[in-house]
C-alpha cells in the first residue's frame, strides 16, 4: 500500500502544483492576448482574417479554434464569462478566477439578522494576526466552508464569521525582534507609546495575511462582519466583562505561582509551554548564555543539621533554587528520619533554618534519599507543601532571570544558569557536594521565546473557575453541548474537573490593558503599586474610577494608576462567539445567532480555548456558546487524489454537454414512470447517494459523505450510465424515444450532482454548473452556491431496478475477468 503523504510533503507538492497553476495562467493570458491581437490585425487589414485563423487553430484544438476555449476577460466583481465551449482540459487557474469577487460582489455570503430562515452559524476560530496560511488553516477552512456552503444552500440563514486574534505575546515578539535587528532597540529603550505604535504600524503593513489568503481560496466567510480582537467594539466586551466577572466575585487578584518567561518578562499560559524529553544529562542553548546550558542531570548535596546530628542529603535538577529553599520534607512513615521529625537544617550559605516536615503526599521514601528540598517559591509541587505546611515563599529571582537580594549577596545579580554553576562550586567548596548523575527528565521551554520556563511567585489577576467549570461539564453530560468525536469528552471531564483557577493577566505591552486602578493614599505607608489589596478600583474607563476613587476615599488625597499588565490572549479569545455578534449591546446579531451552531477546531485547544468559550459564554451571555464542537480528521493523500479527480469531473461534464447539444432545453420536471429501466436505476442510486450523503453530513462523517458523492459520480454516472446511453445517441429512429428520456434524466444527474458536490469543490462545480442549460419555466437561480442542496425524491427510489441492475453488473464483471490475459480491449468507460 503506498504510504499517505504527510503534511510537510503535502504541502511541497501544494507548492509544486501552485507554480505549475501559475506557469499555465502565464500560458492562458499570453493566449488570450495574441488571440486579441490576431483577431485586432484580422480586423484591421480585412483579408488577413483567414491567416489568422489558421494561427489561431494551430494553438488550439484541431477541430475547434483556441478563442472557444480562452475564457474572456471578466470586470472585476461580475459575473464570470465563459468561453463558448469548454477546454479539453480541467485548468484550475483558469477555473477559480473571478468566482470568488463575483460571490463576494453578490453579498452571497453574508447572512441577514432580519431573516425568518433559521439561523447556522460558525464563528471562525481567529488566526493569529502574526500568521500566514499553512496546511492546518486550509484544512480547517475547507472543513468549515463545505460546512456552511451546504447549510446555506439548504435553506438556512448561515453565517460564518471571520475573526483576526491579536496574539498578544507572538506580535509583540515579532516586533521586538525586528526592533532589534533594525535598530539595535529594545522595547524598554524606546518605552510603551512608541512600542505600541510600532506594533500597530507592523500590523497595518503585514498582520492579517490569513484572512486575505482565505478570501483567494474562496472561503465563502461573511466578510461584513469582519473583525479584530482588538477593534473598538471587540475591546469594550473585554473591558465590560472582566468588570462584570469582577463584580460577580470570579476576578481576583493574589500572590501565585505562574509560568514565568525570563526572556518576555511576561506570565505565560500552559499552551505556550513546550515539553521536551531528555534521556539524560544534555547540553542546550539557552537565550542570553554564550554556552550550552547542562540539563538532564541530578545533582546531589547535603545540608548541615543542627544540635550535632550530622547532614541530610537531597537531590535537585536545579540546584539555583536551594537559594530560595525554606523546608526539608521526609515521609511520615520513613524511619530513617523519625529521629529528625520537627529538628532543623542550616542553610549553608545565609544561616536559614529549613524545618524537617513530614508530607506523604509529596514524598516517596523509595525515591533518592527520601528527603526533598522544598522551594514553595519556586516549584508548584513545592508551592503546595507551603501552603500545606504555612512555609516561607521566598522569591529569589528578578524578572529577567538574575539572582536578587534573597538569593545572597554571593550570588547576587548572576543569571540563574550562571548560579548553577557557581552555587555548585560554593558546595563544594564547604564540603556538601555529594556528585552527579544523568537523570531522565522533561523540560519546560517557552514556545515563544525558546527559554526555560521558571515557575515564579508573582501578583497576578486571576479567574475562580470552580463555579463556571461545574456549568460547562454539566453542558456536556446534558448534552447541550455535544463533542465530536465523542471520545475527547474525556479528555473534557478530566480538565474540568481538575481545573485550577485561571491567571489573566501578562506583563506585555500589546493587549487589552486591564480596567484596574490602583489608589495611592497620602498617608499610605507603603507606595508601590498593589501594596494594599484593597486600593484597587475596576471600572470600565479611567473616568468611573476617578468618580469611584472619590466616592470611595472623600476629602483624601490620592493618585490613580492603572495597572500596566494586559489580559491573557486568551480571555478576549474566550469572548469571541458573544462580542463577534456586538455583545455587550443588544443587537439583532446577537439575539439572531447566538447561540451559534457548530464549533470547528482542534483537540489541542479543547481546553484553552474552548472550554473558556464555554465557561464565559455560560456566564456572561446566558446560554452554551455553540451546540456542537471536535477535531475532524482529514486524510490529506485523499485530498490530493480528489484533485486529480478533477480532470476526470471535467471530462465527463464535456463529454455529457456534447451529448445534451446546443438547443437542448431540459424539462421542470421528469415522468419517472415512463424511463427506460438504466434511467430509473441511476436516479434511484442517485436517490441512496443523496440519502447518504445528507445523514453523513448531519453526523459531520464528511469521509463518508464524500466517498458517498465520488462513488456515484465515477462508478454509478461515468462508469456505467453514461456508457450504457451511448447506442441511444446514434441516428436510429427506434432510439428516439430512449434518446430523449436519457437526455433529459442525464441533465437530471447533472444538475443535482454538481448541486450534491458543491460544498466540498465550490470553484468546478460552479464553472460546470453555469454551463448547464436551464428549464425556461424555472425559476433558476444565478448561482450554484445559492441554489437548492438535493433532498431525497421519494418517487424515485426503486429497489427492483437496482437489485436487478447489480445482478447485471455482477455477471459483466465476472464475465470480464474470464478475459485472456492477452485481450487488449480497453474499457470504454469515459472516466
Amino acid at each position: 500500500m503506498e504510504k499517505p503523504l504527510d503534511a510537510k510533503e503535502l504541502e511541497r507538492k501544494l507548492k509544486k502544483d501552485q507554480k505549475a497553476r501559475e506557469k499555465e495562467e502565464k500560458k492562458i493570458k499570453a493566449k488570450q492576448k495574441e488571440a486579441a491581437r490576431l483577431q485586432a490585425q484580422a480586423v484591421s487589414d480585412g483579408g488577413g482574417a483567414k491567416k489568422s485563423d489558421k494561427k489561431l487553430r494551430k494553438k488550439g484544438a484541431t477541430d475547434e479554434s483556441s478563442e472557444d476555449f480562452i475564457d474572456p476577460e471578466t470586470p472585476a466583481g461580475q459575473k464570470k464569462l465563459l468561453a463558448s465551449q469548454m477546454a479539453k482540459q480541467y485548468s484550475p487557474a483558469a477555473v477559480e478566477k473571478s468566482w470568488c469577487a463575483w460571490w463576494e460582489s453578490s453579498r452571497y455570503f453574508e447572512a441577514d439578522a432580519a431573516s425568518s430562515k433559521p439561523p447556522f452559524v460558525i464563528v471562525q476560530p481567529p488566526p493569529n494576526v502574526t500568521g500566514v496560511l499553512h496546511i492546518g488553516h486550509a484544512i480547517t477552512a475547507a472543513i468549515e466552508d463545505a460546512i456552511i456552503r451546504r447549510r446555506r444552500m439548504s435553506g438556512y440563514n448561515a453565517l460564518w464569521v471571520p475573526g483576526m486574534d491579536h496574539a498578544g505575546i507572538a506580535t509583540q515578539v515579532v516586533v521586538e525582534k525586528k526592533l532589534m535587528r533594525e535598530k539595535n532597540l529594545s522595547r524598554h529603550d524606546v518605552g510603551r507609546e512608541k512600542f505600541l505604535c510600532e506594533v500597530l504600524k507592523w500590523k497595518e503593513q503585514h498582520g492579517g495575511a490569513i484572512l486575505k489568503q482565505l478570501r483567494i481560496l474562496g472561503a465563502s466567510l461573511d466578510w461584513s462582519r469582519e473583525c479584530f480582537t482588538m477593534d473598538e467594539l471587540r475591546s469594550k466586551a473585554v473591558t465590560e466583562a472582566f468588570v462584570r466577572l469582577y463584580k460577580d466575585g470570579l476576578i481576583y487578584r493574589a500572590h501565585r505561582l505562574v509560568n514565568w518567561d525570563c526572556t518576555l518578562r511576561t506570565a505565560i499560559s500552559d499552551i505556550e509551554v513546550d515539553h521536551e524529553d531528555l534521556a539524560g544529562e544534555t547540553p542546550l542553548e539557552v537565550p542570553g548564555y554564550k554556552s550550552p546550558v547542562q540539563f538532564g542531570v541530578l545533582i546531589s548535596f547535603a545540608y548541615p543539621l543542627e544540635e550535632g546530628l550530622g547532614e541530610i542529603i537531597v537531590a535537585t535538577t536545579r540546584i539555583e533554587t536551594m537559594l530560595g529553599d525554606t523546608a526539608i520534607a521526609v515521609h511520615p512513615q520513613d524511619g530513617r528520619y523519625k529521629h529528625l521529625h520537627g529538628k532543623y537544617a542550616v542553610h549553608p550559605f545565609n544561616g536559614r533554618k529549613l524545618k524537617i516536615i513530614c508530607d506523604a503526599e509529596l514524598v516517596d521514601p523509595n525515591f533518592g534519599t527520601g528527603a526533598v528540598k522544598i522551594t514553595p517559591a519556586h516549584d508548584p509541587n513545592d508551592f503546595k507543601v507551603g501552603e500545606r505546611h504555612n512555609l516561607e515563599f521566598i522569591n529569589i529571582f528578578t524578572d529577567d532571570g538574575k539572582i536578587n537580594e534573597m538569593g545572597g549577596s554571593q550570588f547576587e545579580g548572576m543569571p540563574r544558569f550562571s548560579a548553577r554553576t557557581a552555587v555548585i562550586d560554593a558546595l563544594k567548596n564547604k564540603g556538601l557536594y555529594h556528585g552527579t548523575k544523568s537523570n531522565v527528565m522533561s523540560l519546560s521551554l517557552c514556545s515563544r521565546s525558546k527559554d526555560v520556563k521558571e515557575p515564579m511567585m508573582k501578583p497576578q489577576w486571576f479567574v475562580s473557575c470552580n463555579s463556571m467549570a461545574k456549568g460547562a461539564l454539566d453542558a456536556v453530560k446534558s448534552k447541550k453541548i455535544e463533542i465530536i468525536p465523542p471520545q475527547y469528552e474525556q479528555d473534557w471531564y478530566r480538565w474540568l474537573e481538575n481545573i485550577r483557577d485561571w491567571c489573566i493577566s501578562r506583563q506585555l505591552w500589546w493587549g487589552h490593558r486591564i480596567p484596574a486602578w490602583y489608589v495611592t493614599l497620602e498617608d499610605d505607608e507603603e507606595k508601590d503599586m498593589g501594596s494594599y489589596s484593597d486600593h484597587w478600583i475596576i471600572a470600565r474607563d479611567e473616568n468611573d474610577a476617578i468618580l469611584e476613587a472619590k466616592q470611595r476615599y472623600p476629602g483624601k488625597k490620592y493618585q490613580l494608576y492603572q495597572d500596566p499588565d494586559v489580559l491573557d490572549t486568551w480571555f478576549s479569545s474566550g469572548l469571541f462567539p458573544l462580542s463577534v455578534l456586538g455583545w455587550p449591546d443588544d443587537k439583532p446579531d446577537l439575539s439572531t445567532f447566538y447561540p451559534s451552531s457548530v464549533l470547528e477546531t482542534g483537540s489541542d485547544i479543547l481546553f484553552f480555548w474552548v472550554a473558556r468559550m464555554v465557561m464565559m459564554g455560560m456566564q456572561l451571555g446566558g446560554d452554551v456558546p455553540f451546540q456542537k464542537s471536535d477535531k475532524i480528521n482529514l486524510d490529506i493523500k485523499r485530498v490530493h487524489g480528489y484533485r486529480q479527480w478533477c480532470n476526470k469531473l471535467w471530462n465527463a461534464i464535456r463529454f455529457a454537454m456534447n451529448k445534451l447539444g446546443d438547443r437542448y432545453v431540459p424539462p421542470a420536471t421528469i415522468a419517472v414512470c415512463s424511463l427506460p429501466p438504466v434511467c430509473k436505476w441511476i436516479l434511484s442510486v442517485l436517490n441512496k447517494a443523496v440519502g447518504k450523503t445528507e445523514s453523513s453530513l448531519e453526523a459531520y462523517k464528511f469521509s463518508e459523505a464524500t466517498s458517498s458523492i465520488y462513488s456515484w459520480w465515477q462508478y454509478q454516472l461515468c462508469d456505467v450510465y453514461i456508457e450504457a446511453i451511448k447506442p441511444y445517441f446514434n441516428e436510429s429512429q427506434e432510439f428516439e424515444s430512449a434518446r430523449g428520456a436519457s437526455r433529459d434524466t442525464l441533465w437530471v444527474c447533472l444538475d443535482m450532482g454538481l448541486r450534491l458536490l458543491h460544498p466540498f469543490m465550490p470553484y468546478i462545480t460552479e464553472e460546470l454548473w453555469q454551463r448547464l442549460p436551464q428549464p425556461k419555466e424555472a425559476c433558476t437561480k444565478d448561482s450554484i452556491m445559492i441554489s437548492e442542496y438535493p433532498t431525497v425524491v421519494q418517487e424515485w427510489t426503486n429497489d427492483q431496478i437496482e437489485n436487478g441492475m447489480e445482478i447485471v453488473l455482477d455477471t459483466v464483471n465476472k464475465l470480464r475477468s474470464l478475459r485472456p490475459s492477452t485481450d487488449t480491449t480497453k474499457d470504454k468507460s469515459i472516466a
